[in-house]
């Protein structure tokens, strides 16, 4: 991992600390000067002067508060400052709306459009951990999955998937907010980061994912062995070579278990199925990969 990588990391860990410590200690303040008013109005209405409380009372109460606090604020102060990890992922171009960028589906388009939307949603879960665990990673049947997209040259795969992954991320909501005013945009966004707070809630049904795609450069390769998806998460591998994905597949797959969110990678190139030895199980009626365990079966999109 190269130097300037270990920098930041080492940055993004200490802003997610201060966070945590930030939202824990306004949490505990909040919380005392609520409670030290509610104690004044209620001595207040017996008419007894002894409820009267003091700015050093507030103080103790806040201090007393914190640790109680500190399991909530180390959970909400990541989620509050979260970004999409540009290390990792190349973003996918915003300039067109997924489905209208798309046009027209036809026929053998929109079974391949229904099936990514299948294979994205399988086993996703519900995004939601215990109330009084929040540390606690939500139940994911399927942390990580792949699926290959076949089909000749020319024949659309890249423009499809690219529209899907725009799809997906909610960047065509969010420009029918933006063509609107500015302020519904920012109020969208903010809605997307308040349900993304709350983690004993299970995730909204149209809550965007994240979309990027993968790069042939060493060190956004590297990092992906450190990549820790902040929600749902699609990958596109478009025109990969067989080395770059293979080293992908590794990072990615070695490092699902501690995934908080699901996380599918697309492979879009007809050379590249031979590449990932897939095969089809005759039994399962499944296709499955020899070069690296998986964990669930290859799906293949036409």
């Amino acid at each position: 991992m190269s130097e300037a990588i270990q920098k930041r990391r080492r940055t993004n860990r200490a802003r997610e600390l201060l966070a945590g410590l930030a939202v824990t200690t306004a949490l505990a303040v909040a919380l005392a000067v609520a409670a030290e008013v509610l104690i004044s109005l209620t001595g207040l209405a017996l008419g007894d002067g002894h409820w009267h409380r003091t700015w050093r009372d507030t103080v103790l109460l806040a201090l007393l508060l914190f640790v109680p606090c500190l399991w909530m604020g180390q959970r909400i102060g990541p989620v509050l400052i979260a970004s999409y990890d540009d290390e990792a992922l190349h973003p996918a171009p915003h300039a067109n709306m997924g489905l209208q960028w798309a046009g027209p589906l036809g026929p053998t388009q929109q079974k391949a459009w229904d099936d990514l939307s299948a294979w994205a949603q399988a086993g996703m879960g519900d995004g939601h951990s215990p109330f009084w665990r929040p540390w606690v990673l939500p139940d994911v049947d399927e942390r990580f999955n792949v699926a290959v997209m076949e089909g000749d040259s020319g024949g659309g795969k890249s423009h499809l998937a690219g529209s899907f992954a725009r799809f997906l991320d909610g960047n065509d909501e969010l420009a029918l907010h933006a063509g609107a005013s500015k302020l519904k945009a920012w109020r969208y966004k903010l809605l997307v980061k308040w349900r993304e707070l709350w983690w004993w809630r299970k995730r909204h049904p149209r809550q965007p994912w994240d979309s990027g795609y993968l790069v042939e450069d060493p060190a956004a390769l590297a990092q992906l062995a450190h990549f820790r998806p902040r929600r749902p998460t699609l990958i596109l591998a478009d025109g990969l070579s067989g080395r770059s994905l293979e080293e992908a597949l590794r990072a990615l797959s070695a490092a699902r278990v501690d995934y908080r969110h699901p996380v599918r990678l697309l492979v879009i190139d007809v050379a590249l199925p031979s590449v990932m030895a897939l095969g089809l199980d005759h039994e399962s009626g499944q296709w499955k990969t020899s070069v690296i365990d998986l964990g669930p079966a290859v799906r293949r999109i036409a």
